[in-house]
């Protein structure tokens, strides 16, 4: 393979990335948290619809991590990796009009994207230490997604996180007391002093209400 090759298949590769992350940014915006003509009249992208918007995002709206479960009695984690070239066959179809090397990589892409989400969001909301889970990369994964069970309509990316930025539609940095329960999940890393600073920050604003409600009284 000569080094023409191996640099025009690392820039299939990329181009491949980018494009999926707009995708997978549009699907889960446009198609698991939106009511649309889809998911009123198709029971397929309704369920998608439900399972996600309603099952997935109540289930973790308090929590972001429970117990490991057995495989299929999650809470819609999971995407079907086999599907996955199926699901944007049209796109395929015109990627090897364009290149066959690029429609090659861009399915290679897809299959990693798909089986990268399964290991990543399992492991997000049902931790069982697998050895991925200590790479910064990773932690900057969760730590994205945790702000999207904090702002649904934020950070809808999970495994490529580039669209989001381009979009507009990246969360706010997060406050006090979210930063301390992702210190409490492991996925970021605070000093003490960091810690009763934080700490402080969220008892004074728990504090305000009820000194205004007293004032009120008065």
């Amino acid at each position: 393979m000569t080094i023409g090759v191996v640099a025009q298949t690392i820039g299939w590769l990329i181009v491949s990335g980018v494009m999926i992350s707009f995708i997978e940014h549009q699907v889960h915006a446009q198609l698991m948290h939106r009511r649309n003509f889809l998911s009123k009249y198709t029971k397929a992208y309704k369920r998608v619809f439900e399972s996600h918007a309603i099952v997935h995002h109540q289930h973790y709206s308090e929590t972001f991590v429970d117990e490991p479960v057995p495989p299929g009695e999650d809470k819609e984690i999971r995407l079907t990796v086999i599907k996955a070239p199926i699901k944007v066959l049209p796109l395929v179809i015109g990627l090897a009009l364009v290149s066959w090397q690029w429609a090659l990589c861009f399915v290679g892409m897809l299959y990693f994207h798909h089986w990268a989400w399964n290991k990543i969001h399992l492991e997000m909301h049902k931790p069982e230490s697998r050895g991925f889970s200590r790479w910064p990369v990773y932690k900057f994964l969760a730590q994205h997604h945790f702000m999207h069970h904090q702002y649904p309509n934020k950070n809808f990316n999970v495994v490529f996180p580039f669209a989001d930025y381009v979009l507009g539609t990246a969360a706010p940095k997060p406050n006090s007391a979210q930063m301390l329960e992702m210190f409490d999940l492991g996925l970021v890393a605070l000093t003490p002093a960091e810690v009763s600073v934080m700490q402080a920050d969220v008892a004074s604003k728990t504090k305000k209400p009820k000194v205004l409600a007293e004032a009120a009284l008065h």
